[in-house]
C-alpha cells in the first residue's frame, strides 16, 4: 500500500498552527487540453475544470461606472492581517489575505480541481518513471516589478520543504529561467492536486530581505533570553489568579517593533465585555518567542536557534506573520496598507490573469449580526454564522447565505473485527436502512448539515454522484437481520445464541448535534429490533478510546462496537482521504492509534487506493476512486452521516463581470479578480 510522499501529515500540523495565531454536479472526466509538449506523458485534468476555467486568462476591462470601486470583506480582522496560504489544504480557499496577494503554480477552481495558475499550462511528466514533474512558468512579475523566475520557484520550495512544511520532495531543479523540475521519490499525484495549489511563490530577493531584516533586528537577542521571557510569561498567566500585566506585554511588543512588525492593534484584542485581552496577547507572545515553537514555521526564538536553510525557513515562517510588506506576491491584488479598522489592497496592473475587475479590496471588521451587510457597508462575510434569525430574513434584505461543505465529516465508525457485533455486513446494512439520514441530519444540525454517503467532499471532482443513497426501510432491515440467524424476542429486540442485538454508542457529550444524532439513530434502530444506547462521554475519554487498542468503551474493558466520530479530511484528493479504510492503517497493539480503528480489511479496496496513487491521469484517478467509494458503500465499514458547512453571507449586489456567482459549488469565491459589486443593488 503506497502512502503519499508529499508529507501531507506535516502540512496538516502546519495548518493547525497557522490557523491558531452547495454541492456542484460532478462532470465526466476528459483528456487533458492540447499543448502538452510532444513525447511526454500528459497530466490529465477533468472536463469540469476545463469548462469552469475557460475565461480567467482574459484580461478584465476597467471597472465600469456601474460597479463600486471597492469590495469590502467582513472578517475577524485580528486573524486576517497576514498571509495564510495553506487554508486550501483542508477545504477550499476563501477570500483571505494569502489568496488575494499570492499565487502558486496551481490554484483550485469551483469544484476543487487543481488547475494551472503561475504554471504556463499543465505541468507534465518528461520521463517514463513518473518521478519528475516539469512545470513551465508564465512570464509575469511580482508586485514590485521584478520578474518571476524558475529560481524563485525552486528557492520557495527549498524553504517550504524545510521545517516549515516538511515536503518530501527530493529536489526542485531549475531547468532554465522559466522551467522547474520536481524530483520525487515515486509517483506522487497529490503534489499536483494538494501541494502546488497550496504553496505561494515568493521572490528570492524578498526572502533574502526578510533574513537581513531579522538578523539586524535580533542583534543582542539570544534563544536563552527569549526562552526565559516566554517561560516567565507562561508562569504568570498560568498563576491563580493569572498575572497579565501591561508592562510584560510592552516587553513583547518592543521585540515586535524591532522587527518592524505590524503591532497587533488593541482593537483586535477586545473581549466581549470591551476590555483588552492582555492574557491572550501575552499567551500569543510567549508562543511567538519560545524556541520550542516549531509549528507554523517557528517562533522568533526558534529561528534564532536554527542554522543554515532551516534558519531561513523559520525566519520566513515567522516574518510572514508580521511583515506583509516584505513578501510581495504575484496575485491579483497587492498589499498596500493597514490600520486599526482595515487591511487595504489594490488591483495589480501586471497580474497574469488580467487586471482585477474591482480596483480595491478591503478586509474590514464585521459586526457579527449581519447589520453591516444589510446596510451595504460590508459586501461579504465569509465563514461566519450570523444566526438563524438573520438567515430567515436575509433574502428580503438583499443578502444571500450559502452553506458550502467543509472537510469535517461526521460518521458512525463500526468495529468490524471478527467476533464483534458488526463483523456481519448484513447487520451493518440493516443499521443503515434503519436510519432516516436526511431527516436526522436536518434535525441534528438545524438544517445546515449535508448528508453524505462517502468520505469525499460533496461537489468536488472525485465525488461519486451515483453512490447508493438508501432510504429508510425497516422491513428490509429486519429481513437482513433475520437472514443472519437473529430471532426477534418478546421485548422487540433481536437475539442470537443468547446474545442480544445491543450496543453502546460512545459520543462526545459536549457536542449537541452529535448527541442529538445518536439519540435519533438509537430510537430508529429500536424499530428494527436493535437495542443501541447513547453514551455521552468526555472528549478526552473519547480520544483515549481511539488512541488505545483494543479501543475499550470508556469506563469498561469491552471493545467498542460503534461510535460517532468526526474526520477532518485533507483537500479533495482521495489519496489523502481514503487511507483510514486501508489494511495498512488497521490499529493493533503495535499501531494502537492507526487510522483504521474499526479493523476494516478489503483487498479490493486496498488495490483501488493503490492504483489511484500510481497515476497522474486525473480522469483515470476519478474512475478508480469512484470505484473505491462504491466498494466502501458495498462493504459499509462506516456509515457516513453528514458534512459540516461554512456559513458564507454576501449581498446580492456581489456578482462577477462574467455573470452571477455560482453559489452551488464548494469554492464559489475562487476568482476574486472577477468579482464586482453592482452599485444601487440593495
Amino acid at each position: 500500500m503506497m502512502r503519499s510522499s508529499v508529507g501531507i501529515r506535516g502540512l496538516v500540523l502546519l495548518l493547525a498552527a497557522v490557523l491558531a495565531a452547495g454541492c456542484g454536479t460532478s462532470s465526466t472526466p476528459a483528456p487533458s487540453p492540447s499543448g502538452t509538449p510532444t513525447g511526454v506523458a500528459p497530466i490529465a485534468t477533468t472536463a469540469a475544470s476545463l469548462a469552469t476555467t475557460s475565461s480567467p486568462a482574459t484580461p478584465a476591462t476597467s471597472p465600469s461606472p456601474a460597479y463600486a470601486d471597492t469590495l469590502r470583506i467582513g472578517v475577524n480582522l485580528g486573524g486576517s492581517r497576514s498571509w495564510q496560504p495553506w487554508i486550501d489544504l483542508v477545504g477550499v480557499p476563501m477570500l483571505t489575505f494569502g489568496r488575494l496577494v499570492y499565487a502558486g503554480l496551481y490554484r483550485y477552481d469551483g469544484l476543487a480541481n487543481a488547475i494551472p495558475d503561475l504554471a504556463d499550462g499543465p505541468c507534465f511528466v518528461p520521463g517514463d518513471d513518473g518521478k519528475v514533474i516539469r512545470c513551465r512558468i508564465k512570464e509575469t512579475t511580482f508586485h514590485d516589478g521584478t520578474p518571476l523566475t524558475a529560481d524563485d520557484v525552486a528557492y520557495t520550495y527549498q524553504i517550504m520543504r524545510q521545517p516549515l512544511v516538511q515536503l518530501d520532495i527530493k529536489e526542485v531543479r531549475v531547468v532554465d529561467p522559466r522551467t522547474v523540475d520536481f524530483v520525487l521519490p515515486a509517483v506522487v499525484p497529490d503534489l499536483l492536486t494538494t501541494v502546488l495549489p497550496a504553496i505561494p511563490i515568493f521572490s528570492r530577493h524578498s526572502i533574502d530581505e526578510a533574513v537581513a531584516v531579522f538578523d539586524e533586528a535580533t542583534r543582542g537577542l539570544t534563544p536563552e533570553g527569549l526562552d526565559k521571557l516566554a517561560d516567565d510569561i507562561n508562569a504568570e498567566i498560568s498563576a491563580d489568579p493569572p498575572v497579565c500585566s501591561e508592562a510584560r506585554l510592552a516587553e513583547v511588543e518592543a521585540i515586535y517593533r524591532k522587527l518592524g512588525y505590524v503591532i497587533v492593534y488593541r482593537e483586535d484584542l477586545l473581549l466581549p465585555n470591551g476590555t483588552i485581552d492582555t492574557c491572550g496577547a501575552l499567551g500569543n507572545g510567549a508562543w511567538n518567542l519560545h524556541t520550542s515553537t516549531s509549528w507554523g514555521g517557528g517562533s522568533i526564538g526558534y529561528a534564532l536557534s536554527r542554522t543554515g536553510i532551516d534558519r531561513v525557513a523559520a525566519i520566513v515562517g515567522q516574518m510572514a506573520w508580521g511583515r506583509p510588506d516584505i513578501f510581495v506576491g504575484t496575485g491579483p491584488y497587492r498589499y498596500v496598507s493597514q490600520d486599526a479598522d482595515r487591511v487595504h489592497f489594490e488591483a495589480f496592473d501586471g497580474y497574469h490573469g488580467g487586471r482585477a475587475a474591482t480596483r480595491y479590496v478591503d478586509l474590514v471588521r464585521a459586526e457579527g449580526d449581519g447589520s453591516d451587510l444589510v446596510a451595504g457597508t460590508v459586501d461579504i462575510v465569509p465563514d461566519t454564522s450570523l444566526g438563524t434569525a438573520f438567515e430567515a430574513t436575509a433574502v428580503a434584505h438583499g443578502v444571500e447565505v450559502v452553506h458550502p461543505p467543509t472537510p469535517r465529516n461526521h460518521v458512525l465508525t463500526l468495529n468490524v473485527r471478527e467476533g464483534r457485533l458488526f463483523s456481519d455486513v448484513n447487520l451493518r446494512k440493516a443499521l443503515q436502512l434503519c436510519i432516516d439520514l436526511p431527516r436526522n441530519v436536518d434535525a441534528a444540525t438545524g438544517g445546515t448539515g449535508i448528508p453524505i454517503y462517502s468520505p469525499v467532499m460533496p461537489g468536488t471532482w472525485p465525488d461519486d454522484p451515483d453512490l447508493p443513497k438508501p432510504e429508510r426501510d425497516v422491513a428490509a432491515a429486519k429481513r437482513l437481520i433475520e437472514a443472519s440467524g437473529w430471532t426477534l424476542g418478546a421485548d422487540g429486540i433481536y437475539a442470537k445464541d443468547g446474545v442480544s442485538l445491543a450496543a453502546q454508542v460512545p459520543v462526545r457529550g459536549d457536542a449537541p448535534d452529535r448527541v442529538k444524532m445518536v439519540d435519533l439513530i438509537t430510537a430508529q434502530a429500536r424499530d428494527c429490533g436493535m437495542d443501541l444506547k447513547n453514551l455521552p462521554v468526555e472528549i478526552g475519554d473519547l480520544q483515549a478510546m481511539g488512541d488505545s487498542f483494543p479501543h475499550y468503551i470508556p469506563g469498561t474493558k469491552t471493545p467498542f462496537d460503534l461510535t460517532l466520530a468526526v474526520w477532518s479530511v485533507v483537500g479533495a484528493d482521495p489519496l489523502n482521504i481514503l487511507p483510514p479504510w486501508t489494511s495498512e492503517e488497521i490499529s493493533d497493539e503495535e499501531y494502537p492509534n492507526g487510522g483504521n480503528m474499526g479493523g476494516f480489511s478489503d483487498p479490493a479496496f486496498d488495490r483501488l487506493v493503490e492504483a489511484g496513487a500510481d497515476t497522474y491521469d486525473q480522469a483515470e484517478r476519478t474512475a478508480i476512486y469512484r470505484q473505491a467509494q462504491e466498494e466502501l458503500a458495498a462493504q459499509l465499514p462506516t456509515i457516513f452521516l453528514w458534512a459540516g458547512v461554512r456559513y458564507d453571507s454576501l449581498r446580492t449586489a456581489v456578482t462577477t463581470v462574467d455573470g452571477p456567482l455560482d453559489l452551488t459549488v464548494p469554492n464559489w469565491a475562487w476568482q476574486p479578480e472577477r468579482m464586482v459589486v453592482t452599485k444601487g443593488v440593495q
